[in-house]
């Protein structure tokens, strides 16, 4: 159905009805809308209706809305109900051109916003003259109209430089070169009248109205040539070719931000709105020479102003005003990060990673060399000692000192001023962009500068001495006084530089003369300071000796109770990292263990700030970690906090993330008497193993993991953890995606559950590995062979039973999928382990396999080695494969396939376990009464011989026990090997049950040559003169090694008694 114009009065009510307070007719006018916006012309009638000046002004404005929802929605819908058809698209492009000039600015930022939408879509392809059309908007006398495509123009630009496909960078190349001359001419042009008017327009009460459209459009053009510069060029980082755009607009921007930043003023009692402007137009000014100088190293270097560029963000980051705005602190954030960049990029630096991008291109690679050893010739000419000094003291005073704003953040909410460190982007903070500075510069310029630095430590020491904050004389901001503003900013310094000043420091006579006495200082004076020590020593770790450590736990221990949030979590901090260190020894901690514990929960019972309770258990999992068996004594303590937090934080994933993994590593460290856990354990796993939980996305894995480890601990049987098995399976049947966890899941509860639980859920298993067979990777696969392998090996007649499906799936895949080698070769372990338990079950299978197979047409008689059929009868190629599947069974054509697949795989069976049993199943199959297992004879006594004397030939299989016991498939490969999980492998019920399992095994103690003896005189039973002629043709070495491996059966037997 398709609307007309005499439809606008009716869809105008609906849309009016929309903005009700009633209720009822607000959602019936929603849910017409929603009904008829698959009709055609929709769209074009909601534009009617917007672009309506009588319109009501409510009704237009949801109206854009709607329309601008319904363009991101259906524009580029593939199906028939929702697509717009091309010819309503033409006269919506058309239409929304001739609206861009609206009075109303969030009308027009609608319109440009939708243009933007439709071009990322259409543009090249179904919109070629968009350019070409807004530019001839650009040619008018209105005002208004060009104010309103420079607005196009951008967010068409912001939406077509962000794709990334190499056809559309190749577009958005075709439109910089299109556009950039005469935005770049306007821009100047802009530029030239701002200077000319700004100085006087920033003086007046009120700004004139030309000079703030110019610096609209201005902004505006600036923001489109920043789009262009950074990705209508290719990176000259991998051209290593200069680009002329770059030479042009470098030189003149750096001179109009020294032109603006001389213009602003550095204080003002009213501010206007061209005021702000100014602020933007310096930041945008400035973010798009950062981006220009990363996107175009090469480029920014051979241009005149790079020296230039450095120099004014020295002398403007060495002559930064106090009491800044956050504008100009964003400002200044800008010119230290351009410092930052010329010094730590790849390109000017030469790195290996840089120059091996280059490496197809030796010209290129050269090249980039010689403009390297430019770069750090120039930039080591620019670094002189006296800039490198001026620009330190400058951080220290101007960045990296707490500000008053800092100060009354603290004291309105400690604990978030401390996790606010490390929120957001770096690179938008002053004080991270200072702290990132000061690195750099210390790493390039170490030998020159770290002497300073150290001096300039022990003057501020000497000025402002440990443990007299209280008495010092000067200014003060928000009480905290300046000079002991000043040394907290040196101790973020040293902390920041801990490592390239690891030679210069003597950390244990700093510690004992000062450090801890900052530590004591409680009064709020040395608040600061108390923080900032802490944090310095966290980074310090790896230069504390063991007495040092003492000193330090016990300092941190007792700065958990602080009056102060911020502080506590700074002792956090601090411990965590001192804890953490590859130099921990848990006895040295032992003794502030338990007073450590009791703040922690201190700390979490009176807190309800999210970042506070994550710092606090992320502590929490360490230290249970590296405590072990140590953590048990306080593990009621910590079962104790769990409830309370696991149900207030609902909805925190990453916090219940922690909690999650506390529990894993307390499981862990309780072992046999993880049990008393359960109480809180089992709610936690039920729900977070249940696929309908709404946070399931978030905590279904770490829960998984925690169910297998309760599982491995439990030192008995635990039908609790068993009965969550359906869960699994609900999980498994929605996707693979957690099978390196759930297949050691379903081990587990098969070693503990036994029988029982094979008989309760062999089904939903082998429905489960059936589902899985084909369907994975080969890691994927090794894994599942593995589980199955074991499950056999537990139980083997049950699981043979249950898992008939499995094997039989499983089987047709080894031999007729197009699964690996390796996995042929690993999968086969399966079907000897049920050849040796029992034969029949093995050609049970076969009949069961055969059927399906069959009817697909796989099964054809293999050819006899000297290209006879198996009945020794000639018959001719054409009817061959007919009278084949007529003349043999098919179950026997299977077990001659499964016989060659293996013989022929053999030699990939790697492990000495797997090759014995493999060689004890293929003894075994020499019996069966199928005439044509005599012509695979020889290839299968080489096999069973080389084996035979690789395990047994000094008569010991002692060692070959241990390494059956050791290579047992645990299902332990996915997981990440330093996680509770991967730890958990070596609990000791688990340990229990698998070394039952192995004791019950038979395989390991059998001796080969033995089972070769009795069931060649088995075979002989049932082949008679058949097997004397299969031996008498022997290859002469094997025969030998056959004689010799049942000269030893000979002895043993005759050595045994009875």
């Amino acid at each position: 159905m398709a609307l007309s114009p005499g439809n606008l009065p009716e869809l105008y009510a609906y849309l009016k009805a929309a903005l009700s307070s009633d209720t009822t007719t607000r959602q019936n006018a929603e849910a017409r809308l929603k009904n008829i916006e698959t009709y055609d012309n929709f769209s074009s009638c909601l534009a009617e209706i917007f672009s309506s000046k009588e319109a009501d002004h409510s009704v237009r404005w949801l109206t854009i809305v709607h329309f601008k929802n319904s363009m991101s929605r259906n524009w580029k819908a593939r199906t028939s109900q929702k697509a717009i058809s091309e010819s309503e698209k033409q006269h919506l492009r058309q239409k929304l051109l001739m609206l861009i000039s609206q009075e109303d600015n969030q009308f027009a930022v609608q319109i440009a916003v939708v243009i933007a939408k439709i071009a990322r879509v259409d543009y090249p392809r179904h919109w070629p003259s968009l350019f070409t059309d807004l530019l001839g908007k650009l040619d008018t006398s209105d005002t208004l109209t060009t104010r309103r495509t420079y607005l196009v123009l951008h967010h068409v630009l912001k939406e077509l430089s962000s794709k990334r496909l190499a056809p559309d960078q190749r577009a958005f190349a075709e439109v910089t070169q299109k556009l950039f001359e005469p935005l770049w001419t306007q821009w100047k042009n802009d530029t030239h009248t701002l200077f000319s008017s700004l100085q006087a327009a920033l003086q007046a009460a009120s700004p004139p109205q030309t000079i703030l459209v110019t610096m609209e459009r201005w902004l505006m053009i600036l923001k489109a040539l920043r789009r262009m510069l950074l990705f209508g060029f290719g990176s000259d980082a991998k051209s290593i070719q200069s680009l002329d755009a770059i030479s042009q607009v470098m030189p003149d921007m750096l001179q109009v931000l020294q032109g603006l930043m001389q213009l602003q003023p550095q204080q003002s009692s009213q501010r206007t709105q061209l005021h702000a402007m100014l602020d933007r137009a310096l930041v945008k000014l400035a973010k798009t020479l950062v981006g220009t100088q990363e996107t175009h190293p090469w480029s920014t270097l051979r241009c005149s102003a790079f020296e230039g560029l450095l120099s004014f963000c020295h002398q403007q980051t060495c002559q930064a005003p106090a009491n800044r705005s956050a504008a100009v602190d964003r400002l200044y954030a800008l010119l230290m990060l351009m410092l930052h960049n010329t010094m730590k990029s790849p390109a000017y630096k030469g790195t290996s990673g840089y120059l091996g991008e280059l490496a197809v291109d030796d010209g290129k690679r050269q090249t980039a060399k010689g403009l390297a050893e430019e770069a750090r010739r120039r930039l080591a000419s620019f670094w002189s000692a006296e800039r490198q000094q001026q620009l330190f003291h400058a951080l220290l005073e101007h960045f990296l000192p707490l500000t008053a704003r800092d100060l009354s953040e603290w004291s309105d909410e400690a604990s978030r001023f401390h996790a606010q460190a490390d929120v957001g982007s770096w690179q938008e903070h002053p004080r991270s962009v200072a702290e990132a500075l000061f690195r750099i510069l210390l790493q390039e310029h170490r030998q020159s500068l770290a002497p300073y630095i150290i001096q300039t430590l022990q003057a501020t020491m000497s000025r402002c001495p440990a443990g007299s904050a209280q008495r010092l004389p000067g200014p003060s901001i928000n009480g905290i006084p300046a000079s002991v503003l000043f040394k907290e900013a040196v101790y973020n310094a040293m902390a920041v530089g801990a490592y390239e000043l690891h030679d210069y420091v003597e950390l244990s006579s700093w510690l004992r003369s000062s450090l801890l006495l900052e530590l004591a200082d409680a009064s709020d004076q040395a608040k600061p300071l108390r923080r900032r020590a802490l944090l310095l020593l966290g980074q310090w770790v790896t230069k504390l000796t063991a007495d040092d450590r003492q000193l330090v736990y016990q300092a941190a221990t007792q700065l958990l109770v602080d009056a102060d949030a911020a502080v506590q979590l700074a002792a956090v901090d601090c411990l965590h990292a001192l804890v953490d260190d590859w130099e921990f020894q848990e006895e040295a901690f032992l003794p502030y263990v338990h007073a450590c514990f009791q703040r922690l929960a201190g700390i979490l019972n009176g807190s309800e700030e999210f970042d506070t309770q994550l710092a606090i258990f992320n502590f929490i999992n360490v230290l249970v970690d590296r405590l072990g068996d140590e953590i048990k004594p306080l593990a009621p303590g910590l079962l104790q906090l769990i409830p309370g937090l696991w149900t207030t934080s609902e909805g925190q994933s990453l916090l219940r993330i922690q909690v999650l993994l506390a529990l894993q590593r307390l499981v862990n460290a309780l072992g046999s008497d993880s049990t008393r856990c359960y109480d809180l354990l089992l709610p936690i796993l039920r729900h977070c193993t249940d696929i309908n939980q709404p946070d399931e996305l978030n905590l279904l894995e770490d829960g998984l993991q925690l169910w297998l480890i309760a599982l491995r601990n439990a030192p008995t049987a635990q039908e609790p953890l068993l009965a969550l098995f359906p869960n699994l399976a609900a999980v498994m049947e929605r996707s693979p995606e957690h099978v390196q966890v759930a297949l050691p899941i379903i081990t587990s509860c098969v070693l503990m559950g036994g029988a029982a639980f094979l008989d309760q859920h062999g089904v939903a298993i082998s429905h489960l590995f059936e589902g899985l067979i084909g369907n994975v990777k080969e890691r994927a696969m090794l894994l599942l062979i593995s589980a199955i392998e074991l499950l056999i090996r537990a139980q083997p007649d049950v699981a043979c039973r249950v898992l008939q499906p499995t094997l039989a799936k499983l089987l047709a895949c080894l031999l007729y999928g197009q699964e690996t080698g390796l996995v042929i070769a690993s999968g086969m372990a399966i079907f000897a382990r049920m050849i040796i338990h029992n034969v029949q079950s093995l050609l049970q299978l076969l009949v069961a396999a055969a059927a399906p197979l069959s009817a697909q047409g796989l099964l054809s008689s293999p050819a006899m080695p000297n290209g006879t059929p198996l009945n020794g009868t000639h018959i001719s190629h054409s009817s061959a494969d007919s009278v084949h599947q007529h003349s043999i069974p098919g179950e026997q054509v299977l077990f001659l396939k499964l016989l060659d697949t293996w013989l022929d795989r053999f030699d990939s069976i790697g492990s000495s376990p797997a090759r014995k049993q493999s060689a004890l199943a293929l003894c075994s199959l020499l019996p069966v009464p199928i005439p044509a297992i005599l012509e695979r004879l020889p290839d299968a006594i080489a096999d069973i011989t080389a084996v035979c004397f690789e395990v047994e030939e000094d008569g010991s299989l002692s060692h070959l026990e241990q390494e059956y016991y050791h290579q047992a498939p645990l299902g332990n490969e996915g997981i990440d090997p330093g996680s509770a999980a991967a730890a958990s492998e070596e609990a000791e019920g688990e340990c229990v049950r698998r070394q039952a399992v192995f004791q019950r095994d038979a395989i390991s103690s059998m001796k080969l040559g033995d089972v070769l003896g009795q069931k060649l005189r088995e075979c002989a039973c049932c082949h008679g003169e058949g097997l004397q002629a299969s031996l008498a043709a022997l290859d002469t070495t094997i025969a030998l090694q056959l004689q010799k491996v049942l000269a030893k059966d000979h002895k043993s037997s005759r050595a045994a008694p009875g």
